[in-house]
């Protein structure tokens, strides 16, 4: 696997865009990235991963693809069928599922609501959603209304790519390979600016998220073989024993802790890329086939 080639689906969820590493007859993995991110963020480690058949998408209001339409909001649990849409258009029965913070979280879902498509699951530091305590459900509600009625911020205008890729890292851990790398898919160029591509909506305070004890039911319910890699740096949205716990309810996890933080998976890809590459190939059947229970 060498370069990269874009490539575009019509779904009946929307337009999709993203990046493929393509190989016929090769074990089928779709990739999907982390919230802000894009398809971009998989191009350190995709060359390394051998023969796949490999698609990263771009989640919906996300990079090159679509955004969604105004009356609508980024529901998290809405991207479970954005992914099921994109599978239809690949013409794909079942995969691999390769994600990344929300994408690892969505990849979740997906598996224990559609195990019949899921060949095995990879997870790179996310072991599900984020979640909420019950009694805080109306204060979230509250928020979220607020910010409806507010509405998104105008996009913010940059003089350059270099510009964006400074004012990206002031608010995450990524490095300025890693960042320029995302900045540079998600920028479109206005006049004598660079603004972002991606949709203002996405910073909306969702209405509603999942408790704990939803997220533990999903996760029992995952039937693939599952492989997790958690950065050392501590996560500041969950804590070690919810993290222990979620381990604790996947039937069949495999799980790693690597050196490193959030983007771990840009900066050292080669420290994890073989580790996929053969469990991937090690539980290439269907589900039902083999290995997968």
């Amino acid at each position: 696997m060498t370069g990269s080639n874009e490539l575009e689906l019509e779904t009946s969820q929307g337009r999709l865009a993203g990046l493929g590493w393509r190989c016929a007859g090769a074990p089928r993995v779709l990739a999907l990235h982390g919230w802000l991110d894009n398809a971009a963020s998989f191009i350190p480690l995709a060359p390394l991963l051998g023969p796949v058949d490999l698609v990263a998408l771009d989640l919906p209001g996300h990079g090159h693809s679509g955004h969604r339409h105004p009356t609508t909001r980024y529901h998290f649990i809405d991207y479970v069928f954005t992914l099921e849409a994109a599978m239809d258009a690949l013409g794909w029965t079942d995969c691999h599922l390769l994600g990344h913070s929300m994408g690892a979280a969505v990849s979740v879902l997906y598996a224990a609501a559609a195990p019949e498509r899921v060949r095995s699951v990879t997870l790179l530091d996310a072991l599900g959603p984020i979640t909420n305590e019950a009694d805080r459900t109306a204060g979230r509600l509250r928020r979220s209304l607020a910010w409806f009625r507010q509405g998104p911020s105008a996009p913010r205008r940059y003089r350059s790519i270099d510009e964006m890729v400074e004012a990206r890292r002031k608010v995450s851990d990524l490095s300025a390979d890693a960042a320029r790398l995302i900045c540079e898919r998600s920028a479109r160029a206005e006049g004598e600016h660079v603004l972002w591509r991606s949709d203002p909506a996405l910073n909306w305070v969702s209405a509603v998220v999942m408790t704990e004890e939803q997220v533990l039911d999903l996760l029992r319910h995952v039937q693939a073989d599952t492989l997790t890699f958690q950065a050392t740096t501590d996560a500041p949205w969950i804590s070690s024993d919810r993290i222990d716990a979620r381990k604790q309810a996947l039937a069949h996890g495999h799980h790693n802790v690597v050196d490193g933080h959030h983007h771990f998976h840009m900066d050292e890809p080669a420290a994890i890329a073989e580790t996929i590459r053969a469990f991937i190939l090690e539980h290439d059947l269907a589900p039902g086939e083999g290995n997968n229970r």
